[in-house]
């Protein structure tokens, strides 16, 4: 077996050029709103290029982006009912990857086909499965399903670093007491670990914004979901991370607020204004840290105890390699 490096950002690579394993887990793509009826999209993928596309059906797929022949773009093809024809000797595939016609023979092989994600649509965004099957479901927010809220998707970020650095945050509250100057009284030992995900109750104090009671969730090793109260006000965030080319993560924001009878727009919109500043002066601060940094497990502390379970966490999640999938 090849031996393995670190990353820069601390990813287990291969040695000889091999393909990188991520995170098992759970990646948007992109705004749902993106990926219109009959169009294909190239898209850059866990190390690799893949397509999206939408057949008649309705439903996005993801896939390798080249063709099981010679390897062209499938980008550049075309949809054909629910498939997808390469643009060079027009081989069509499946949303299963499996090549399901060749003009210039009868007889398909049974290596003729693609690499295909499990793919699905919440929260306005296109996620993809790193794996054959999901381990676990879509984020979501603790308390509320979709159906129950009111919420605007965007872009939140892009950052020179692996999907899951960025959510070491989620349990780093030395660094959410010096750098974003919240007041938080929170023991460790509360936080309930699961095999895909983890949660926790919290209560601080932001200096600016008031008092802010959280139910957190956080989902894989990717996405955090935020559900709370500010000063009373009820406002859910989450942000989620997806990795790009040259080991960037590219993250979307998810900013909700309950549906109630009778409300006026004004009032919804108000809500989701102050969630969305909140957001983006956590981003704004952390942006030119994570920006810059070389992140490694140093030297840590007493304070770094529920930092400690993340990276642990983290270490132990499965992963996978994106070429192998359905091998």
């Amino acid at each position: 077996m090849a031996a393995k490096r670190k990353s820069r950002n601390g990813s287990a690579t291969h040695d000889g050029g091999g393909a990188p394993a991520y995170d098992r887990s759970w990646y948007a793509l992109g705004l749902a709103s993106e990926f219109e009826l009959g169009k294909v999209i190239g898209k850059p993928f866990l190390g690799g290029r893949v397509i999206i596309f939408r057949g008649e059906d309705g439903k996005a797929a993801v896939m390798s982006a080249y063709c099981a022949h010679l390897g062209a773009d499938l980008s550049l093809g075309r949809v054909i009912g629910n498939d997808i024809q390469c643009a060079f000797h027009h081989w069509q595939y499946g949303q299963d990857g499996r090549c399901t016609h060749i003009p210039a023979s009868p007889k398909i092989p049974k290596a003729a086909r693609v690499v295909s994600f499990p793919t699905a649509e919440k929260w306005g965004l296109v996620w993809a499965f790193n794996g054959p099957q999901p381990l676990f479901a879509l984020p979501e927010f603790r308390s509320y399903s979709e159906a129950q809220l009111h919420y605007r998707t965007a872009p939140a970020f892009d950052l020179p670093v692996e999907p899951w650095v960025p959510f070491t945050n989620s349990m780093d509250f030395q660094h959410l007491r010096e750098l974003h100057g919240l007041k938080i009284d929170f023991q460790p030992d509360d936080i309930r670990m699961g095999r895909y995900g983890f949660e926790y109750d919290v209560s601080f104090e932001d200096p600016k914004m008031g008092v802010f009671d959280q139910e957190i969730r956080v989902t894989g090793t990717n996405t955090i979901s935020l559900t709370g109260k500010l000063n009373g006000m009820p406002v859910l965030s989450m942000a989620t991370g997806s990795p790009m080319d040259g080991g960037r993560t590219k993250g979307w924001s998810v900013t909700a607020t309950p549906k109630a009878s009778g409300e006026e727009p004004a009032a919804i919109e108000q809500r989701l204004a102050m969630g969305e500043a909140f957001f983006r002066r956590l981003i704004e601060e952390d942006e030119p840290i994570m920006s810059s940094i070389r992140f490694r497990k140093g030297v840590l502390i007493d304070a770094d105890r529920a930092l400690a379970k993340f990276l642990q966490y983290r270490k132990r999640f499965p992963k996978a390699q994106p070429l192998l999938v359905g091998a």
